[in-house]
């Protein structure tokens, strides 16, 4: 096995030694946007979690394994030798990349991305590079990722690959138990290897997306991901690369990747967050937490309006076939979005304060003196009256996005909308305001500089314990009286690494009250002043902390020090990551 690596490496061209970063062609600005134009107008893709871990369904000897189906070989405590085996299991008999691909298409989707390989080291395709791959394990002969690229050629959508930089399986990183990271004992022959699996898909399928992952393994720097970076630009020019081919914190092109997380405002640079429609990735047996059509439309738009993509995952049974509440919920997405189709894919983002009913964006073809803006309801105002802060125009006209007029309040900073005739949608009420004589809206003030890499836990999604704490208009967690109240988060951490934890809140009180926020076993403690008024918000830095595993865990924090006359607002809090 090794011999024929060595000699397929040789006739490759690829180099054992050390690597020297290829001299790329320089890109200028205008060819970047060109060659990410389709990305940027495409707004949500598929994302597919699918290998040898699929078969297991999230179970070892009988019992489930906690955290990530597709980490069941770190999680599982399973040895490497047992196992390699179990690929022998994995056919995807049932798998219809017709199908896959028509759904998505349905769903509105306009690429897809699967997992070619992931940290399991178990390829997707037959590689001429190792047997630990669908063309050699067993009799199965199909080529899956070519019939997906087929598929995506028939229905309009581009083909994407995931690679992963971990292999818990190749010689150079084996070890009897997979972790988070892995030692490398040649990294020069494991970078052959990797651009030589690359080079393979690129000329066998033609991804227009290459996605990377697992970055944060110590042994893999930046200048590697330089070197492979150019390699691929020169194997593939117009290919789209996502920024894990290098370390994700100071990296961003050709475009970021937050995971399980949104950002709270746009960010400077192409992106795209990435979530699953359940739980876990791969496809796991006891995951039952689905996500509602209107949690996932409304994260879509909450994306979308803010310049990102939505990259939404499906975890396939082993056989190939979809858990029906999968193809359910994204043919509910494609219900809405083709009912919506120019507020989803003919819009920009627009610089406006938040909304605490909804989101916003600009067509297009707006400028600042005329233009048409989308409002996004998720919310509906108990009095049929909604108010737009901080946007106005000399003349708006409102209508519904089907057109019927409703009456609309000019004032000299706000907007006024009397919703009586107007019919609530259950996901997500679309309307539009047509202006003209020059928009002006109010800038946004005291917000966090965002990269896009901070791990992002709003209000919204708190599980609340106590006697008066609440969510008030689905935007603070509002009502602290005592140290019992505690908020608590299902947290995700994507990568292991240091984090500064930054909390946005307001507080009216006569005294400085405490704060505790923990993080699975790590805590930190902070003493939060009081702000100008409970409607002025402020940021505090609560210090930094090590989150060196990756997966699941609790984030809650309550605070101590605090009373019936302290009115406290906990509207988002920011793990930032530290940059060593």
């Amino acid at each position: 096995m090794q011999q024929a690596f060595l000699l397929y490496a040789a006739m490759c061209g690829l180099s054992l030694s050390p690597l020297k970063a290829l001299e790329a062609k320089p890109e200028t600005e205008e060819a970047y946007q060109e060659r990410m134009q389709w990305f940027t107008d495409a707004q949500f893709g598929l994302f597919i979690h699918y290998g040898v871990y699929s078969t297991l369904g999230g179970e070892w000897q009988g019992k489930p394994v906690q955290k990530y189906a597709e980490w069941i070989q770190r999680w599982g405590a399973i040895k490497t030798d047992e196992y390699i085996p179990l690929a022998a299991n994995f056919r995807p008999d049932k798998l219809d990349a017709d199908l896959w691909v028509k759904t998505a298409k349905e769903a509105g989707m306009k690429y897809m991305v699967i997992t070619a390989k992931h940290h399991e080291g178990f390829c997707l395709w037959d590689s001429e590079l190792t047997e630990y791959d669908l063309g050699d394990t067993n009799d199965f002969d199909r080529d899956i990722l070519g019939e997906l690229k087929a598929a995506c050629d028939k229905y309009g959508l581009k083909f994407g690959t995931y690679y992963s930089i971990l292999d818990w399986h190749h010689p150079t990183q084996r070890i009897e138990q997979a972790g988070f990271q892995s030692p490398m004992s040649d990294k020069a022959a494991y970078t052959a290897y990797m651009k030589g699996q690359l080079k393979e898909l690129i000329e066998r399928y033609d991804p227009a997306i290459m996605w990377f992952d697992a970055d944060w393994v110590r042994w893999w720097q930046e200048e590697d991901g330089t070197d492979l970076y150019n390699y691929l630009r020169e194997l593939s020019p117009k290919m789209i690369i996502n920024n894990r081919y290098s370390k994700r914190g100071p990296t961003v092109k050709d475009f970021g990747t937050p995971e399980n997380s949104t950002p709270g405002a746009a960010l400077d640079h192409i992106w795209e967050a990435c979530w699953t429609v359940n739980h876990s990735w791969g496809y796991k047996k006891s995951d039952t937490r689905w996500k509602s059509a209107e949690q996932l439309i409304q994260k879509q738009i909450d994306i979308n309006t803010k310049g990102g993509n939505l990259l939404l995952n499906v975890g396939p049974y082993g056989d190939g076939s979809w858990p029906e509440a999968s193809t359910e919920l994204l043919l509910q997405m494609g219900e809405w979005n083709q009912k919506h189709t120019e507020a989803v894919y003919e819009t920009d983002y627009l610089a406006a304060i938040p909304q605490k009913w909804g989101r916003l964006a600009q067509s297009k073809t707006a400028d600042v003196e005329s233009g048409e803006i989308f409002a996004y309801i998720f919310d509906w105002p108990t009095d049929g009256m909604l108010k737009i802060r901080g946007v106005t125009a000399a003349e708006v006209d409102a209508t519904t996005y089907d057109g019927k007029s409703l009456p609309v309040t000019v004032g000299s900073e706000d907007l006024e909308l009397d919703l009586s005739s107007a019919t609530e949608h259950p996901n997500a009420t679309v309307l539009r305001l047509k202006y003209s004589g020059g928009l002006k809206t109010k800038e946004i003030t005291n917000e966090l500089e965002l990269t896009g890499n901070e791990l992002i836990l709003q209000a919204g999604t708190a599980e609340l314990s106590g006697s008066a704490l609440t969510l008030k208009e689905n935007t603070v967690l509002a009502g602290w009286s005592a140290p019992s109240d505690v908020a608590t988060w299902d947290f995700n951490v994507p990568a292991p690494g240091k984090y500064t934890a930054v909390i946005r809140y307001s507080l009216e009180s006569k005294r400085k009250v405490i704060g505790d926020l923990k993080v699975g076993d790590k805590a930190l403690k902070g003493r939060f002043e009081p702000t100008p008024s409970v409607e002025e918000f402020n940021l505090i830095d609560l210090g930094e902390m090590n989150l060196n595993e990756v997966g699941d865990t609790k984030c809650s924090i309550k605070f101590s020090k605090i009373g019936a006359d302290t009115q406290l607002n906990v509207q988002t809090i920011y793990f930032v990551p530290v940059s060593d």
